[in-house]
C-alpha cells in the first residue's frame, strides 16, 4: 500500500547548483494517518528522486517519489546545518533532536510546547505526504531520531551524498490525549547519489 499525507512544505527557493534525479534509497516504516490510509506498518515512500543543494554552509537534502512540486508528491526534506560534522565522523550517529523532546509531547500535549528543532540540532528533518493524503492535511514539520552519513558533499573534496536515518515525526495539532496523540510516523531510510552541478530541480514554493 501507499503513503502518506500532506504538509506541503515551504522551503525557500534554493541556489542554482543542485544534484537532480538519480540515486538510490528507500524511506519506509509505519504511518498513522486517521481520515486517510489510517494506520500502515508497511508503509514505502518509493523513493526515486534525490537532490541536494549547498548554499552558505548548509546542505539541504531532498528525497521524494516523482520530480513533481512538493505539493503533489511525497518526500522528506534534510537541512543539514554543518556538513563537516558528519565529513569528520563517517559513519558516526548523531542525535536528531526537538525541544520538548517527541515523548514528553505525546504524554502531555501541547502543555509540554510544541516540538521544533532544536539549536543544536545537526539535522531538521521535515516530512510531507501530500501525494498519498492531498489537500495538506498533516503537518510533520520537526522529526527527531538519529542519522549518520558514510559520505556527505564538501565543496572540493567530496560530491557523494551516502547515509541512513531512523526519524519519528507527529502532527502535534491534532493531538488530544495520551490515549489519542494523532497522526504519526515513524521512519527508516537509506539514500546513495552523488551531487552535481546543474540547474534546479523545480521552482520551490515560496
Amino acid at each position: 500500500m501507499r503513503r502518506l499525507p500532506g504538509t506541503a512544505v515551504l522551503i525557500a527557493v534554493l541556489a542554482a547548483t543542485c544534484s537532480t534525479g538519480a540515486g538510490d534509497g528507500r524511506v519506509w516504516g509505519s504511518v498513522d494517518l486517521p481520515g486517510c490510509v489510517g494506520e500502515q506498518d508497511d508503509f514505502d515512500m518509493e523513493v526515486d528522486f534525490f537532490a541536494a543543494d549547498w548554499f552558505n554552509g548548509t546542505l539541504t537534502i531532498r528525497l521524494q517519489h516523482g520530480g513533481q512540486n512538493q505539493a503533489f508528491s511525497d518526500g522528506i526534506i534534510l537541512r543539514v546545518s554543518d556538513p563537516d560534522l558528519f565529513a569528520d565522523a563517517p559513519g558516526e550517529t548523531f542525535e536528531v533532536t526537538v525541544v520538548p523532546d517527541l515523548d514528553a509531547f505525546l504524554e502531555q500535549g501541547p502543555d509540554a510546547g510544541i516540538p521544533s528543532t532544536a539549536p543544536g540540532s545537526p539535522v531538521r528533518a521535515t516530512l510531507y505526504l501530500n501525494e498519498t493524503c492531498p489537500g495538506n492535511r498533516f503537518g510533520f514539520t520537526d522529526g527527531a531520531g538519529e542519522i549518520s552519513f558514510d559520505n556527505i558533499y564538501v565543496p572540493d573534496e567530496s560530491k557523494r551524498i551516502r547515509g541512513r536515518f531512523h526519524l519519528r515525526f507527529v502532527d502535534p495539532r491534532h493531538w488530544e490525549s495520551p490515549e489519542e496523540t494523532g497522526p504519526g510516523a515513524d521512519l527508516q531510510g537509506e539514500f546513495d547519489f552523488n551531487y552535481t552541478r546543474g540547474s534546479p530541480a523545480q521552482t520551490f514554493p515560496d
